[in-house]
Protein backbone atom coordinates (compact mmCIF):
# COMPACT_ATOMS: atom_id res chain seq x y z
CA UNK A 1 0.00 0.00 0.00
CA UNK A 2 0.94 3.54 -0.66
CA UNK A 3 -0.37 6.71 0.78
CA UNK A 4 -1.10 9.83 -1.72
CA UNK A 5 -2.37 13.01 -1.75
CA UNK A 6 -4.71 14.73 -4.12
CA UNK A 7 -2.76 17.73 -5.64
CA UNK A 8 -3.70 21.27 -6.50
CA UNK A 9 -4.73 21.30 -10.25
CA UNK A 10 -5.73 17.87 -10.52
CA UNK A 11 -8.68 15.44 -10.05
CA UNK A 12 -9.47 15.22 -5.85
CA UNK A 13 -10.02 11.60 -6.64
CA UNK A 14 -8.88 11.20 -2.68
CA UNK A 15 -11.87 13.40 -1.76
CA UNK A 16 -14.04 12.19 -4.51
CA UNK A 17 -14.17 8.50 -2.69
CA UNK A 18 -14.24 10.14 0.88
CA UNK A 19 -17.06 12.49 -0.19
CA UNK A 20 -19.30 9.15 -1.22
CA UNK A 21 -18.70 7.63 2.18
CA UNK A 22 -18.97 10.88 4.71
CA UNK A 23 -20.95 13.25 2.90
CA UNK A 24 -18.15 15.43 3.41
CA UNK A 25 -18.53 18.99 1.06
CA UNK A 26 -15.82 20.58 -0.67
CA UNK A 27 -14.10 23.38 1.00
CA UNK A 28 -11.25 25.68 -0.25
CA UNK A 29 -9.41 24.63 3.18
CA UNK A 30 -9.89 20.60 2.36
CA UNK A 31 -6.80 18.74 2.57
CA UNK A 32 -7.06 14.81 2.11
CA UNK A 33 -5.00 11.81 2.09
CA UNK A 34 -5.22 8.04 0.94
CA UNK A 35 -4.27 4.80 0.94
CA UNK A 36 -3.84 2.89 -2.38
CA UNK A 37 -3.98 -0.57 -2.29
CA UNK A 38 -1.19 -2.02 -5.06
CA UNK A 39 -4.76 -3.13 -7.30
CA UNK A 40 -4.96 0.62 -7.40
CA UNK A 41 -8.42 0.86 -5.29
CA UNK A 42 -8.47 3.36 -2.59
CA UNK A 43 -8.77 1.46 0.35
CA UNK A 44 -8.87 4.66 3.19
CA UNK A 45 -8.77 8.19 3.20
CA UNK A 46 -8.68 11.06 5.96
CA UNK A 47 -9.51 14.54 5.15
CA UNK A 48 -8.81 17.54 7.31
CA UNK A 49 -11.30 20.48 7.30
CA UNK A 50 -12.08 23.61 9.51
CA UNK A 51 -8.38 24.68 10.19
CA UNK A 52 -7.94 27.13 12.87
CA UNK A 53 -4.65 28.45 13.90
CA UNK A 54 -4.53 25.61 16.67
CA UNK A 55 -6.88 22.50 15.22
CA UNK A 56 -8.38 21.22 12.60
CA UNK A 57 -11.65 18.69 11.78
CA UNK A 58 -10.54 14.84 10.79
CA UNK A 59 -12.91 12.92 8.39
CA UNK A 60 -11.93 9.54 7.90
CA UNK A 61 -13.71 6.25 5.85
CA UNK A 62 -12.15 3.00 5.31
CA UNK A 63 -13.40 0.84 2.58
CA UNK A 64 -12.84 -2.25 5.19
CA UNK A 65 -11.92 -2.63 8.80
CA UNK A 66 -8.52 -4.38 7.13
CA UNK A 67 -7.46 -0.93 5.85
CA UNK A 68 -6.83 0.55 9.10
CA UNK A 69 -2.60 0.10 9.14
CA UNK A 70 -0.30 1.96 10.85
CA UNK A 71 1.04 3.31 7.59
CA UNK A 72 -2.83 5.33 8.18
CA UNK A 73 -2.79 6.36 11.26
CA UNK A 74 0.41 7.33 11.90
CA UNK A 75 0.41 9.55 8.89
CA UNK A 76 -3.66 10.76 9.40
CA UNK A 77 -1.88 11.91 12.97
CA UNK A 78 1.52 12.99 11.41
CA UNK A 79 -0.25 16.02 8.79
CA UNK A 80 -1.93 17.65 11.69
CA UNK A 81 0.69 17.46 14.44
CA UNK A 82 4.04 17.50 13.10
CA UNK A 83 3.36 18.73 9.52
CA UNK A 84 0.95 21.81 10.17
CA UNK A 85 1.90 22.32 13.85
CA UNK A 86 -1.67 21.94 15.11
CA UNK A 87 -2.27 21.08 18.93
CA UNK A 88 -5.38 19.23 18.49
CA UNK A 89 -7.42 17.09 16.40
CA UNK A 90 -11.40 16.93 16.31
CA UNK A 91 -14.33 14.75 14.83
CA UNK A 92 -17.80 14.05 14.89
CA UNK A 93 -19.41 10.50 15.09
CA UNK A 94 -23.29 9.88 14.74
CA UNK A 95 -24.23 7.73 17.90
CA UNK A 96 -25.40 5.30 16.04
CA UNK A 97 -22.15 4.72 14.24
CA UNK A 98 -21.08 1.41 16.66
CA UNK A 99 -17.52 0.80 14.66
CA UNK A 100 -16.84 4.32 14.55
CA UNK A 101 -17.50 4.87 17.90
CA UNK A 102 -15.00 1.89 19.12
CA UNK A 103 -12.28 2.70 16.32
CA UNK A 104 -11.99 6.59 17.61
CA UNK A 105 -11.92 5.00 21.20
CA UNK A 106 -9.40 2.81 20.36
CA UNK A 107 -6.92 5.35 18.44
CA UNK A 108 -7.34 7.44 22.17
CA UNK A 109 -9.89 9.77 20.81
CA UNK A 110 -11.55 11.39 24.15
CA UNK A 111 -15.22 12.10 23.85
CA UNK A 112 -15.44 15.63 24.69
CA UNK A 113 -19.10 16.43 24.10
CA UNK A 114 -21.95 15.61 22.35
CA UNK A 115 -24.93 16.92 20.03
CA UNK A 116 -28.95 15.00 19.44
CA UNK A 117 -26.87 12.89 17.40
CA UNK A 118 -23.01 12.58 17.73
CA UNK A 119 -20.41 12.81 19.77
CA UNK A 120 -17.62 14.96 19.37
CA UNK A 121 -14.03 13.48 19.97
CA UNK A 122 -10.80 15.36 20.51
CA UNK A 123 -7.12 14.09 20.31
CA UNK A 124 -4.26 16.37 21.30
CA UNK A 125 -1.09 16.36 20.38
CA UNK A 126 0.63 15.01 23.56
CA UNK A 127 -1.49 12.73 23.61
CA UNK A 128 -1.61 10.96 20.61
CA UNK A 129 0.73 7.53 20.94
CA UNK A 130 1.00 7.49 17.21
CA UNK A 131 3.54 10.04 16.78
CA UNK A 132 6.34 8.15 18.14
CA UNK A 133 8.44 10.94 19.52
CA UNK A 134 8.06 13.52 16.78
CA UNK A 135 8.06 16.82 17.51
CA UNK A 136 5.49 19.11 17.93
CA UNK A 137 5.17 22.03 14.58
CA UNK A 138 5.93 22.52 11.42
CA UNK A 139 9.51 20.47 10.69
CA UNK A 140 12.37 22.39 8.54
Amino acid sequence: MILATDKDGEEPVIWNWLRKRTMLPWSTDLRCSGIIRSDGEIAGAVGYTGWTEKAVWMHVALDSEHSLNRTLIRAAFRYPFVDTGREAVYGLTNKTNLEALNLNDKLGFKRIGETCDSIIFEMRHDDCRWLKGATHGRQG
